[in-house]
């Protein structure tokens, strides 16, 4: 399910813009939604910069439900705002557009004829379909599923005969209402097709092997798989479903989790030759007046997707739950009656929008049969796993390793090193059986650390320090077998230290004895107590890691960690917070990562050197010689860099790129790259 082949065309999806009367009106309790008309404004310049050849929506394209006096004049404010739009629109109707699916639990009126002849008198046709090149474009009217009445068989029927003939052509289906939020057995709720329409529309998209599936309606990002289609559920450019802030283990956002910004957005839909990419492009809540000048966007660097990022070679540790499922509270309007279980799928889409595809999980994992199949599922697009565990596995564990061989690619084992000579059997066993990169480190703790009087704290980590070679090799010597045995061994490299020069070394180490490292970027403190915050500081450790592991085959770079861990031992700041929106290390990694993968991936380290206020480090990247820029408290003068000119800019922050004048004129305050012109 990763893709080959030229880039076809692009188009975009988005939906439940909830737009309302451009006077306002009292359709919504909730301030948030005064924003929608505005944030639908934005979204619109931004997709008619990006210049997809269609777009399609997903629904609940107005808030007022057809019985209230105010959908129409919602309507013609919506039609005035997507007027703006620069490309094609098509439409399907969601259920404030046409009235919720029929089931008595529902907070609105359903669906009825009465609605569906308002709806198409403003936008058209409820269902219908067309062709691009190879590929075939079905959109469905959810609502009518399950109604009784006569348009759901006329729907039905119609749907059944546009599928089957589309023939060969690579089908790509959209609809308001998903089948499914988390498995497609799950109890009926607010949020999917009921029984048995659901059985009946599965059935369909696996008979007819559609390709992907895209629905809106929840307000949230999830991610399923039915047969071969992948199914993708997308967030709101207006507000977010407040139900859902139960996925995340922190406060509310603003007004209980309805105005939560940076989870607003749409798809970029790129078709290649073989598969397609779903990018998410995040709006952040941004706003255009009416009034207002439609803003003269930034260009920007592209970004790389999971699937299309193949040459990506820097990890993450995934220590929270990553397919964590969740039992939602009962609590009306949308789910009085029931408890609703849901999976947090935004580690997903995290790792998407980074183009991350090695990620680091506990071996344990693998032996749960809902998370191992969720493995399998991402890894057919292109993510690979990497199990670990203390000590050689026996029994179960090792029993699953050989079982699922397809779910994994290598095994860390960590070891007090004392007994690390006699796991050496046992580890060239277990790789001869499984085939697995098996990859050798020390528990560090407490114990080993020498006491500085009453000084005392409780610490576990592990991974070596580059003076701590000779360890190394004195198990190399003890167990001749180990080479053989031991595909690499780990390092850390803590936050006091520079990964740009620890990795060089690290890369002289690993050769020097035929072997490679996996060089852990550590973003906590060795303090337990200490909670680092300091954004900037990160964001300079990960740009620096990042350049410094593109450089090396013998070298394997893991940021530690992904998602902030804001309670317990060693705190820190990560590449997301607990609400899985990014911090500014995430933008430096995805646009730093972008930069190297749109140039062939290829990267020559130079000198670390200090500058008037911040540090620079020379390199080149893809052959052109290059400067990143690292600045330290306050903005860093590009003039004061010592680079010659001229230079081109991007900003690790907002991925702006262009010349000096344009991005840096007052100076730079977070990591940019300057690339020789």
């Amino acid at each position: 399910m990763t893709v080959q082949g030229d880039l076809l065309f692009t188009f975009a999806v988005f939906g439940d813009t909830h737009m309302r009367p451009e006077e306002g009106d009292d359709s919504s309790p909730w301030e948030v939604n005064d924003l929608a008309n505005d944030r639908a404004r934005h979204a619109v310049a931004m997709l008619n910069d990006l210049n997809p050849e269609f777009i399609i929506h997903l629904g609940d394209v107005v808030h007022p439900v057809p019985m209230l006096p105010t959908f129409d004049s919602a309507c013609a404010a919506a039609k005035t705002i997507l007027g703006k739009l620069e490309a094609p629109i098509h439409f399907i109707p969601g259920n404030h557009d046409v009235g919720d699916k029929p089931n008595p639990q529902m907070p609105a009126a359903g669906v009825s004829d009465a609605n569906m002849d308002a709806f198409e008198a403003q936008f058209g046709d409820t269902w219908s379909s067309f062709d691009r090149d190879d590929c075939h474009f079905t959109l469905v009217n959810a609502e009518l599923m399950n109604s009784g009445l006569a348009r759901e068989k006329e729907q039905a029927e119609w749907l059944e005969e546009d599928l089957a003939s589309a023939g060969d052509r690579r089908k790509f289906v959209f609809i308001h209402y998903p089948p499914c939020v988390r498995a497609e057995d799950e109890a009926q709720s607010y949020d999917n097709i009921d029984e048995p329409a659901r059985a009946w529309l599965l059935e369909l998209i696996k008979e007819y092997w559609v390709e992907a599936l895209f629905c809106g309606h929840v307000h949230n990002f999830f991610y399923n798989r039915h047969g071969m289609a992948e199914s993708y559920i997308l967030p709101s450019t207006s507000f977010v479903r407040q139900d859902y802030s139960e996925l995340f283990r922190i406060e509310a956002s603003d007004q209980h989790g309805r105005n939560d910004p940076g989870k607003l957005g749409f798809m970029m839909v790129d078709v290649y030759e073989s598969g397609h990419v779903a990018r998410l492009v995040r709006t952040d809540g941004a706003c255009l007046a009416a009034d207002a000048p439609v803003p003269d966007l930034p260009k920007r660097i592209r970004t790389f997707h999971t699937k299309d990022a193949e040459a990506a070679a820097i990890g993450v540790h995934l220590r929270h739950p990553w397919a964590e499922e969740i039992e939602l509270p009962y609590n009306g309007p949308m789910d009085e009656f029931h408890r609703k279980w849901v999976r947090n799928d935004y580690t997903v889409m995290a790792l998407w929008e980074l183009g991350i595809r090695q990620v680091r999980v506990p071996l344990p994992e693998l032996m749960s049969p809902r998370i191992r199949d969720r493995m399998i599922a991402l890894g057919a697009i292109g993510h690979r796993f990497g199990a670990f565990c203390f000590g050689v596995p026996e029994g179960p564990q090792r029993a699953a390793l050989v079982a699922n061989r397809e779910a994994v690619e290598s095994l860390e084992v960590v070891l007090p090193w004392t007994d690390a000579p006699q796991a050496v059997p046992g580890l060239k066993s277990l790789k001869e059986e499984t085939g697995l990169d098996i990859i050798l480190t020390k528990i560090e703790t407490s114990a080993d650390k020498v006491a500085a009087g009453s000084k005392f704290s409780h610490f576990v980590a592990h991974g070596f320090r580059a003076a701590e070679i000779s360890q190394i090799d004195d198990f190399l010597e003890q167990a001749p077998d180990g080479k053989e045995a031991v595909d690499a061994f780990v390092f850390r490299i803590a936050l006091d230290r520079s990964p740009w020069e620890d990795i060089q070394e690290l890369n002289r180490l690993a050769s020097e004895r035929e072997t490679k490292v996996v060089a852990n970027i550590r973003l906590a403190s060795e303090n337990p107590a200490e909670f680092i915050t300091d954004d900037r500081l990160l964001a300079n450790q990960v740009a620096e890691a990042v350049l410094a592991g593109y450089a090396y085959e013998n070298v394997s770079v893991f940021i530690d960690t992904f998602i902030d861990l804001d309670r317990g031992y060693f705190p820190r700041h990560g590449l997301y917070d607990r609400r899985y929106n990014p911090r500014l290390a995430s933008y430096v990694f995805k646009y730093l990562q972008s930069l190297i993968l749109e140039r062939g991936a290829t990267v020559t380290l130079g000198t670390r050197r200090e500058a008037a206020g911040g540090s620079v480090c020379e390199c080149t990247i893809g052959g052109a010689e290059a400067w990143l820029l690292l600045p330290g408290i306050g903005a860093m003068d590009v003039g004061g860099a010592g680079v010659p000119r001229p230079v081109t800019v991007l900003d690790l922050e907002s991925g702006a790129i262009g010349p000096e004048s344009d991005i840096a004129p007052d100076g730079l305050v977070g990591p940019a790259i300057l690339i020789s012109s």
